[in-house]
């Protein structure tokens, strides 16, 4: 744990020595060292709740954050909610604890118990429920729903409206399927 502390508290020293865009700390927001209306490329530290507009790099957060748009490694926080596109990874502290929101585009990995992307995910995502408009790519959860899927949905309850792919789990729901939409353990739909 020391090692540890040794080594945030080099980053964020280093990171804050490089300039005001690449440093942000916020209590709870707007009590933040620059403000909701700021971007942050490097690292960004949260305890209750913090805004900005677009982060890039190093997100970490105790309990919730947002922003509008994020590409790199997101830390903490129970509650973390991307207005626009997300592109990289997060990672709650507390996984079964964890709210994933992205209002765009994901590109990536979400680790949390809820994992909801409204546009298309390039990635995974691995949680307790899984929602996307679209995707391409994993979904492991004990429920995973999609409006569009390509590739594979692992878990207890699979759906998705068009599925090329496959589904592994007790109950899976394909509604394009051109055997049955609903199939225990597998079912599976490709496209030649």
């Amino acid at each position: 744990m020391k090692k540890f502390a040794i080594a945030i508290s080099t980053v964020l020293l280093s990171t804050a020595a490089l300039g005001a865009e690449s440093f942000e700390a916020g209590f709870l927001s707007p009590t933040q060292l620059r403000g909701p209306q700021t971007s942050v490329d490097g690292v960004r530290v949260g305890l209750i709740y913090t805004v900005n507009q677009n982060v890039e790099g190093l997100d970490l957060n105790l309990i919730a954050n947002k922003k509008q748009n994020f590409k790199g490694l997101s830390l903490g926080s129970f509650y973390d909610r991307t207005e626009g596109d997300f592109t990289g990874a997060r990672l709650g502290w507390f996984v079964p604890l964890t709210f994933n929101s992205v209002g765009g585009n994901m590109t990536g990995l979400q680790l949390g118990a809820v994992n909801i992307v409204e546009k298309n995910v390039l990635g995974a995502q691995i949680g307790a429920v899984n929602f996307t408009k679209g995707g391409k790519g994993l979904q492991f959860g004990l429920f995973n729903k999609a409006d569009s899927f390509r590739g594979l949905q692992l878990g207890f309850i699979n759906y998705a409206e068009h599925l090329e792919g496959l589904q592994i789990g007790f109950v899976n729901m394909a509604q394009n399927s051109e055997i049955f939409e609903v199939l225990p353990l597998i079912n599976f739909n490709f496209k030649f």
